[in-house]
């Protein structure tokens, strides 16, 4: 022990010493009394600020705060000391000091993996050494590791291996050679042993694996698999399964199979699962053409050994191949009465086999055709009798060929076969006769139809090639409604046929008339005036529009509208019979004169219009429309007379009117009466019914209709009667149409003859072995042969001389030859009877492997018909080279297989057959293979590749043969391939690093991912056996965290930071491993260097603040330093800035005190910011900075302060009470209560205000508040004084002015001075009414409480009794006429006038004025004269009697006139047409069959009743007629009676 500044005091303890233990007495080792140590304030400070010791004050013992754990504190570093200091305040002394914790037994060793595996090849050699995994003893000393023990066996023992860093690691030795057949796998049990007493241990398991080498071969369970698959067996169909055994493991024994060398079509055909063996179908079979597949497939295991099967696939036929029909010949068409005739000659064939290849052959039963069987397989379709075109223009013929296999399959083929024509059928009409409708107004040349030939040439034309007929001009319905013409159609036979048939062409109307007004006129003229009474109720009829329609139908419906009139809504017109009616009461305000325009518009499509103006003069009454005004009592007089005059016409005219109407209507009973009596509705004998009617001047109804008007005696009441129209049937009487069209009839005769006919079935079933024929049939086939590759047109044979014919009679039997596939090799001669070569032939493309190549093919004679049967036999030449389907060849052999051991090789292939296939292998001279040929079952020959010396990798790695394929032909040819022989390494060599100990130094800033160092190690092997794997050894936590090795590259890189202050080095073991299992190991020693990356650390261990403003110099902080580096990298320098008022001083060690240089003023300066600066001697230097701040106490020596020296403040009157009005602030700078403000209201200079009831304010924050709600108009404004106190002691003060200015409200409406609006009597002003516009009525005078804006008043004139009369000026008031008065303008008249403020929100109020419109201010009430009204109404009177006078005159003028023309017209008509007859042909233009044309969905019958007692007339509705167009009949049915009231006094009665 020492005393300050002197060497560190130095204490011992134990780890894992109780908390509490006593260490030492600490005042004794300082000199010093116990109660000393607490009078000097010692403590104890640790650089680490643990607080592991405790300081009893009152004994002066050193204890220990807590347990410690030496391993936890200083890990494997050696000794552990933990350094602290003892610190005296009064005065101020730093002692040093050191803990020393001793290390005891209290761990065991670990291993960092409970299981090590390890493989090791059955092949290791006695005394091969594997390093193992080394166990952590976290104890230091003789307390760590020390040795290492394995469980007895009879193959290993442990040796301990020691790294020279004092570390020991196990190493496992090979005593004798292992067996993996024997035992595969050995588990045994590592011991690790620490040196402690007693001495703990620790166990893992060492699991070895013996690793097989390759040396079984694979061997199938069968040599021979024979299996059956049909060959509608679907694609993915496993065929069969295949399996082989390998006594070997892992790669060694796992077999993969392939097909060796199988053919293409094998490889399309099948495919093999390389895992399983299971052999799937990849395409379908076809037993027709392959029965049998012969596949060799090889089984090879990882190694390279492999072993080989054959499987021998035979297919079995099922019938999935339909019969084949080869037409051979087709005559086609058939003379129509020909004798028995050949018409076709064809083949069958069924590529199945057994009875799925016999086949039957038929045809339909009811054809006049028979099947005849000929030599083999062939058949000829001959007639069985004539055949006849007129019945049957052509057979379509089913040839049906069934064969008799399961299912059975047939096919169908079809001939059609025609028959030529004779010319004895004339042309036939689809129909007898034709109707076409045509529109009007076509354009020419328009399509109107389709039929032949038109002699119209004026109206149409006609297609001669089509039919097609044409409109040549535009056609009128009302000039032309019908015409009819017949055609021809002839064809160009010898002799030429023809017919004919009849065409009706109907005219349909368009819409192409505009409407034309009967009444009024509207020929420009002077118009005509309808007068109407301004007494009329509404619904009076003022007049009626009458207008016709050209066209028919609903083109001629007319519908009539009030399209524009002087006075809407005065006058209605009714839209379906034009009459224009008063649509209410009129009034003395209604003008006197009226213009009306109607429109009138028909329902075509487009429709089309016309208008017509009518002239309204309303009048009070009929008797003095037109008098002048009565001047005395003479002209009064006179007036009467006229009136009295024009009364009289009047009547006399209306009598006159009645009279003729009267006699109109008993004319027309008469001569209905009479026509009674001859008969009812009769209609004389004529091509043309009575149904047709005069429609040249139809009106508004939809069609045209024939009336009958029956009047009956007893009733008094006239039957008006509408016949129902009808459709018009221009067939001849006697004509009928047939029920069905052409088609559907022949269509109903074939039902019904296959119903009647018999099916009857002709099979005839030929099997091809049973087959005889006479004569040519019967005997061989004639056989020939040719050698492949012959020319074309070479001679074969001569074809006459074989059949003993000769040359004339060869050629008149029309001999030919027909070949089965249709493919004609052979062409024959006519003129000779040679037969010769048609093609160059090459057997190969004709037969492939097949041996004999036969060509079958028949010669066929036809008159008569005979088969001859024959075969052409190619012979093969050796064309064809050996070839190899590969041109290299790859063998690889290991190095370990013994001589003898065989390697098949693919074949070539050679497409001649025979012996000028292949015939044996040679292999190029070599002294380690020789080649054996071996033949496989189906007779093909292959190589095999036999080893007669042992391989050598070391010596020759690669080798290169000639494998050659010779044929047996003459000369022989060859082909050649080369064979690549790779000699496969076998793993005896271990991975070696090129250095067995690398020393490495790295900085400690090195970053992550940094290249430490590449370890490298080689293998002599190849392959995967010299693929070396970089691996850690037996690595510990901490270097597994902080370094990491590249597998492939073997380099090592950091895994995280390195810092030189933990760990100054690392020793690091490095595996290299081949894929074998063999391994090499290597020790990386890596340094690491300082560098400056600490910045040194400050310790802070007292501080003081604040500090008293004017104490002494006094100690602020006590600090230590500290630098984690080295040398001069851990060297520090200390400072604070230059400025400031204090100072450092170095204590003991490392501490310093950092000192007050002079006494303090805080109003000065409140706070100090003291940044202490702590930097080493490193490269690059480092600093750390320790930033403090030292406050300064308080002293109360400054008065608050406002912010400003007065405040003005604005408050809107009407305010609420308590109101926030604004804010007074004040401050002080001292802190505090001293820095505490409160805030008060002094007493104000003017002592009649009343302040205290104003205003309020907050002491704690200078809120002022308004107790109560201010006026504007009472107080503008008001100040006062408001004071601050702070709560130091002595308290200061101060004082500032407060203006408060009260804002104006639009709380006041506006009040009008004049006029008075006090509810008495009101004041009325005088307005003369010649005034001129802007003429000032008066003035309006308003005044507002308020001020500003709110005070500026606005007048507007609100409402008044004729608006635009008067008007107001909108900023003085002033009331002026806006126009010049009139007389119409009433006499009285009250405004409403508006006067409103400019507030936000506006306020107003109004004044009333009454105006009174005087002549003058001398008489304004006089009364108006008295004799102007009567003189006004005795002129209307005559006015309106001489205008109803000329109406009941034109009217009767009008009717008369009428009545002559229909008079006229109709004795016109009755001239031309004759009396109920009508004449033959086309009827006129004007007359129309309505018996069931038009736009009505029916046609009605009318009756129309009038009864004489009551005026008013029913007119009745009969239910539709409906007619027989065949026979011109109507049936008329009744229905339930309905009546339908109109406005003109007849009931309309629907029967």
């Amino acid at each position: 022990m020492s005393l300050a500044g002197a060497e560190p005091l130095r204490y011992f303890v134990a780890e894992e010493t109780e908390r509490g233990a006593f260490l030492t007495k600490l005042a004794k080792d300082l000199g010093l009394g116990v109660g000393e140590l607490t009078a000097r304030g010692t403590r104890i400070i640790s650089d680490q600020n643990m607080q592991f010791l405790l300081l009893n004050s009152f004994t002066g013992d050193l204890l220990l705060n807590e347990k410690l754990d030496r391993e936890e504190l200083c890990g494997p570093k050696e000794p552990c000391v933990l350094p602290f200091q003892l610190l005296l305040e009064k005065p101020f002394q730093i002692f040093r000091a050191e803990l020393w914790v001793r290390d005891i037994n209290d761990h065991s060793p670990v291993f960092l993996d409970r299981e090590i595996s390890l493989k090791i090849l059955e092949s290791a050699t006695p005394g091969a050494a594997f390093l193992l995994e080394s166990a952590q003893d976290s104890d230091v000393g003789t307390n760590s590791l020390s040795n290492y023990t394995i469980s007895p066996n009879a193959y290993f023992h442990i040796k301990v291996r020691d790294s020279g860093e004092g570390n020991i690691y196990p190493e496992l030795v090979l005593i004798q050679v292992l067996d993996r057949e024997d035992i595969p796998e050995l588990t045994l049990a590592l011991t690790a042993l620490d040196g402690g007493s007693p001495p703990r241990s620790g166990t893992t398991l060492v699991r070895i694996m013996v690793v097989d080498i390759n040396d079984n071969a694979p061997e199938f369970v069968q040599s021979l698999y024979e299996v059956q698959a049909p060959e509608n067996s679907p694609v993915g169909t496993m065929v069969v399964s295949v399996s082989a055994r390998d006594l070997d493991t892992g790669s060694n024994g796992e077999i993969a199979y392939a097909f060796f060398y199988a053919t293409e079509r094998i490889l399309k055909t099948f495919q093999l699962n390389p895992t399983s063996g299971n052999l799937y179908l990849k395409a379908e079979l076809d037993y027709e053409a392959i029965q049998t597949y012969t596949l060799t497939i090889q089984a090879k295991d990882g190694g390279g050994l492999s072993g080989k099967c054959t499987v021998v696939v035979e297919v079995t036929d099922v019938n999935d191949n339909q019969p084949e029909l080869l037409l051979s010949s087709l005559t086609s068409p058939i003379a129509e009465n020909s004798p028995e005739t050949v018409v076709a000659v064809f083949r069958i064939r069924d590529r199945d086999s057994g009875n799925n290849g016999k086949t039957v052959c038929s045809i339909q039963d009811d054809l006049p055709f028979i099947l005849k069987p000929s030599v083999e397989s062939f058949y000829t379709l001959v007639t069985e009798k004539p055949l006849d075109r007129e019945r049957n223009t052509d057979y379509n013929i089913t040839i049906t060929v069934t064969d008799l296999g399961t299912p059975r399959l047939k096919t169908e083929y079809n001939i059609t076969v025609l028959v030529s024509d004779v010319n004895d059928n004339a042309p036939a009409f689809t129909q007898t006769s034709y109707t076409l409708f045509v529109r009007e107004n076509n354009s020419p040349a328009l399509h109107i139809g389709s039929d032949p030939h038109l002699p119209l040439a004026s109206l149409v034309s006609i297609n001669a090639d089509n039919g097609h007929l044409f409109a040549l001009r535009s056609l009128d319905y009302e000039a032309l409604q019908a015409f009819e013409f017949r055609v021809g159609a002839t064809d160009r036979g010898s002799p030429a046929l023809s017919s004919e048939a009849l065409v009706r062409v109907l005219v349909l109307d368009a819409n192409d008339n505009s409407p034309f007004v009967l009444y009024p006129l509207q020929n420009g003229s002077a118009p005509c005036t309808e007068l109407v009474p301004r007494a009329a109720e509404p619904g009076y009829l003022v007049t009626k529009v009458v207008a016709v329609d050209g066209d028919s139908g609903q083109n001629a419906w007319l519908s009539f509208q009030l399209l524009k009139a002087t006075e809407p809504g005065l006058f209605r017109v009714w839209a379906h019979n034009g009459e224009v009616r008063t649509a209410r009461l009129l009034s003395e305000r209604d003008a006197a004169k009226h213009r009306l325009l109607v429109l009138v518009k028909d329902n075509g499509e487009p429709p089309r219009s016309a208008t017509a103006t009518l002239h309204v003069l309303l009048v009070d009454g009929f008797s003095q429309p037109y008098l002048p005004l009565p001047e005395a009592a003479p002209a009064q007089a006179q007036a009467d007379s006229l009136t009295a005059y024009l009364v009289v016409a009047l009547a006399s005219v209306s009598s006159l009117f009645l009279f003729s109407v009267l006699l109109f209507v008993a004319v027309r009973l008469c001569r209905r009466s009479r026509a009674a009596s001859v008969g009812r509705c009769s209609v004389p004998e004529g091509p043309f019914p009575g149904h047709l009617v005069d429609v040249s001047g139809t009106g508004t109804l939809s069609q045209s209709y024939q009336y009958e008007v029956c009047l009956t005696g007893g009733s008094g009441t006239n039957e008006f009667k509408f016949l129902k129209p009808i459709i018009p049937n221009f067939l001849p009487q006697n004509t009928v149409p047939r029920n069905l069209p052409p088609w559907k009839l022949n269509k109903a005769r074939a039902m019904e003859a296959s119903r009647k006919s018999i099916c009857r079935q002709r099979q005839v079933l030929f099997p091809f072995l049973l087959l005889g024929l006479s004569l040519a049939g019967a005997a061989e086939p004639r056989r020939y042969s040719v050698v492949e590759e012959t020319e074309g047109s070479s001679f074969v044979t001569n074809l006459a001389k074989d059949l003993g014919l000769e040359q004339r009679e060869f050629s008149r039997r029309g001999v030919r030859v027909v070949s089965r596939g249709n493919k004609l090799h052979l062409q024959l001669n006519q003129e000779t009877g040679d037969l010769l070569l048609n093609e160059k032939l090459d057997r190969e493309d004709l037969c492939g492997h097949t041996e004999p190549c036969v060509l079958r093919f028949q010669v066929l004679l036809e008159s008569p018909l005979e088969f001859f049967q024959a075969e052409l036999q190619v012979t093969d030449i050796n064309d064809h080279s050996p070839v190899f389907l590969d041109k290299e060849m790859l063998v690889n052999v290991s190095e370990s297989s013994p001589p003898g051991t065989t390697f098949p090789l693919k074949n070539a292939e050679d497409l001649d057959v025979g012996q000028n296939n292949i015939e044996s292998y040679v292999i190029s001279p070599n002294s380690y293979f020789r080649v054996l040929t071996r033949k496989r079952s189906d007779g093909r020959k292959y190589p095999e590749l036999v080893l007669d010396k042992a391989l050598d990798r070391e010596e020759e790695a690669e080798l290169r043969l000639t494998l050659t394929a010779l044929d047996g032909g003459s000369p022989p040819r060859s082909g050649t391939a080369l064979v690549y022989v790779e000699v496969v390494d076998f793993n005896d060599n271990a991975p070696e690093f090129e250095q067995p100990f690398y020393r490495v130094q790295i900085s400690e800033d090195s970053p992550v991912g940094f290249l430490v160092v590449r370890v490298s190690a080689t293998d002599v092997d190849t392959g995967i056996n010299g693929e070396i794997s970089y691996s850690l050894f037996q690595a510990s936590d901490e270097i597994s965290k902080t370094f990491k090795v590249d597998s492939l590259t073997g380099e090592i890189r950091l895994k995280k930071q390195l810092d030189f202050e933990k760990l100054h080095s690392y020793e690091i073991n490095i595996e290299a491993r081949d894929a074998g299992g063999f391994s090499g190991k290597c020790t990386v020693l890596i340094q690491v260097m300082d560098v400056n990356d600490h910045a040194p650390e400050v310790t802070m261990s007292a501080f003081t603040s604040p500090i008293p403003e004017n104490a002494p110099e006094t100690v602020v902080a006590l600090f230590s330093v500290l630098d984690l580096d080295s040398d001069e990298n851990g060297k520090i320098s200390c400072s604070i800035q230059d400025d400031l008022p204090f100072l450092l001083k170095s204590s003991v060690g490392n501490f310093y005190t950092l000192l007050t240089e002079r006494p303090l003023d805080r109003e000065s300066r409140a706070e100090y910011n003291i940044t202490i600066t702590v930097s080493d001697l490193g490269t690059p230097k480092r600093t750390t900075q320790l930033k403090m701040t030292a406050l300064v106490s308080d002293v109360n020596d400054n008065a608050p302060a406002f912010t400003q020296t007065s405040y003005t403040l604005f408050v809107q009157e009407n305010n609420s009470p308590a109101l926030h009005i604004g804010s007074v602030s004040a401050t002080d700078r001292d802190s505090g209560t001293n820095a505490q403000v409160t805030y008060s209201l002094l007493p104000p200079q003017d002592p009649h205000l009343p302040l205290a009831s104003l205003v309020s304010i907050n002491a704690d924050n200078g809120h002022l508040f308004a107790l109560r709600s201010l006026d504007y108009e009472a107080l503008q404004a008001f100040e006062f004084r408001v004071g601050a106190t702070d709560r130091g002691s002595p308290a200061l003060s101060s004082e500032a002015l407060v203006r408060v200015l009260v804002l104006d409200a639009n709380d006041n409406s506006p009040f009008v001075l004049y006029p008075l609006q006090n509810g008495s009597t009101p004041c009325t002003e005088l307005v003369p009414r010649a005034a001129e516009p802007g003429y000032l009525v008066t003035k309006v005078v308003a005044v507002d409480g308020d001020s500003g804006q709110n005070a500026w008043l606005s007048f507007q004139l609100l409402k008044a009794t004729e608006p635009g009369l008067f008007g107001v000026w909108a900023h003085n008031g002033e009331v002026r006429t806006a126009r010049l008065l009139s007389e119409r303008d009433a006499a009285k008249h009250r405004l409403l006038v508006l006067v409103k403020d400019n507030g936000e929100p506006p306020r107003s109020a109004t004044a009333t004025l009454h105006v009174l419109l005087v002549d003058g201010f001398s008489q304004p009430y006089l009364p108006l004269p008295e004799a102007a009204p009567a003189q006004a109404q005795a002129y209307s009177l005559t006015v309106y009697l001489v205008v109803a006078l000329a109406s009941v005159s034109s009217l009767f003028l009008f009717s008369v006139l009428l009545f002559v023309a229909v008079r006229l017209c109709r004795r016109s008509r009755a001239a031309s047409v004759g009396r109920c007859s009508v004449s033959q042909g086309p009827f006129p233009g004007h007359l129309v069959d309505v018996s069931g044309t038009g736009t009505l969905s029916q046609s009605y019958q009318y009756e129309v009743c009038l009864t004489g007692d009551s005026g008013t007339g029913e007119f009745k509705f009969l239910k539709p007629v409906l007619c027989n167009i065949q026979g011109h009949s109507f049936r008329p049915e009744m229905e339930e009676n309905s009546n339908i009231r109109n406005d003109f006094g007849f009931s309309l009665q629907l029967k």
